[in-house]
């Protein structure tokens, strides 16, 4: 079976030479990888440091180059997503005509390489990722407003003129995704908010339920949350890089539990530039150091399982989400979970038996729950026993793999 996989980013295996240990993407190429039957071809986005094919244990890597104009690579690109989407769309094309693959993987919506649906006869599936045309109906939070996005940048007026045409270039971005789920017609999903939604983005589409694969760092059976020793509640919260992730939502909780004299640090991971942190802290009158919060940047796997596994409880802020894989490496940990009830969270974490589900845009209620659970060990331990036994099966990489071939056995039958 030959499958061609359109990737987001540039494969780890292929920077590294064969070693394996990025995102969710790099985690199902290496159950793929032990699976004979398939020869795998991965295609993606290339650029100067990534210039030449390379052939790594079986799997073919073939860079795409884009040759913009010096207009559209300037100007256009700032504000519209077409230059890169027809771009893609013709060397892609060429790739297919090369290696005329048996069917075609693509991974999200929200980039233009479901297009190449439009293009050829052979079967397309896109993995769903998350979705713009519903993040942007989110697209800040509950008091917040376009003006917050750019009220902080008029002190220098070329990044203000950058954020308007943001603005416009996500607009740009989710016509584009409008395409995609016209175009394709075979979708893999794990929710029942993926599935509704690509059954209301494409009627008559065809669903397959496949899990997302995760990094071999957090589904180690040898490592796992222990109940802290410390009195001090450490909480911890990864991936909080943009007004839909809940940062003022954070940012309100910390501050009411430091109202009430709790004993807590909040550590969160994961990049946040410094307007967005600049802007949430100016709309709530304080700042996250004044409130324990710690925002310690992007770390390696093994790093943040570590953070993980010394913390009290895991956190979700986000006010829109699918299934975040954030929350699954800590439910794996056995790190007992607190999250908003958005999205495909549900699915991940049913409240009162793997976690506990807060509204969103309600921090009282996520304070008590914090209160509350860190409080009551028995709970704790609870939590942490069902909600990583539920994990584990879940991102099973056999289960995985056997859901994938099922996907792509039903597929060669179309």
């Amino acid at each position: 079976m030959n499958v061609l996989w359109f990737e987001t980013s540039v494969p780890s295996c292929y920077k590294d030479e064969g070693t394996i240990y990025g995102g969710w993407q790099d985690s199902l190429e290496r159950i793929v990888r032990t699976c004979p039957e398939i020869k795998l071809t991965i295609a993606f986005e290339g650029n100067q440091s990534c210039s030449e094919r390379k052939i790594i244990d079986g799997v073919e890597y073939i860079p795409m180059f884009l040759h913009y104009s010096i207009f559209d690579k300037k100007i256009r690109n700032l504000w519209s997503w077409e230059p890169n989407a027809t771009l893609l769309e013709t060397e892609m094309q060429k790739v297919v005509q090369e290696k005329r693959p048996d069917l075609i993987q693509v991974f999200g919506t929200e980039w233009p390489f479901g297009r190449i649906a439009k293009f050829t006869s052979i079967p397309v599936v896109i993995h769903i990722m998350g979705a713009i045309v519903p993040y942007n109906n989110m697209l800040f939070p509950p008091m917040y407003n376009f003006f917050d996005f750019i009220r902080y940048k008029w002190w220098n007026p070329k990044r203000a003129i950058y954020a308007l045409l943001a603005i416009k270039k996500e607009r740009s971005r989710e016509s584009c995704e409008r395409q995609v789920w016209s175009a394709v017609r075979h979708y893999m999903g794990r929710t029942e908010w993926d599935e509704n939604l690509s059954m209301v983005m494409h009627p008559g589409r065809k669903y397959y339920h496949v899990e997302e694969a995760l990094r071999p760092d957090f589904i180690d059976p040898s490592i796992e949350w222990q109940v802290p020793t410390n009195s001090k509640i450490r909480l911890i919260t990864t991936g909080c890089a943009g007004y839909r992730k809940g940062p003022d939502m954070l940012l309100k909780t910390a501050k009411i539990l430091k109202t009430l004299e709790v004993d807590f640090e909040w550590v969160v991971v994961g990049g946040m530039c410094k307007e967005l942190i600049y802007s949430v802290e100016k709309k709530e009158h304080t700042t996250f150091v004044e409130n324990n919060v710690k925002i310690i940047g992007p770390t390696l796997p093994e790093k943040l399982s570590e953070l993980l596994r010394n913390s009290t409880i895991y956190v979700h802020t986000a006010y829109m989400e699918n299934s975040p894989n954030s929350i699954c490496e800590a439910q794996c940990l056995g790190v007992p979970v607190i999250c908003t009830n958005v999205g495909g969270i549900a699915n991940l974490v049913k409240d009162r038996e793997h976690g506990v589900l807060v509204p969103a845009n309600d921090p009282w209620q996520m304070a008590a729950a914090i209160i509350n659970l860190a409080s009551d060990k028995d709970m704790l331990i609870k939590y942490s026993s069902a909600s990583k036994s539920c994990a584990r099966r879940r991102h099973n990489p056999e289960s995985i793999k056997k859901q994938l071939l099922d996907c792509y056995n039903n597929l060669l039958l179309v």
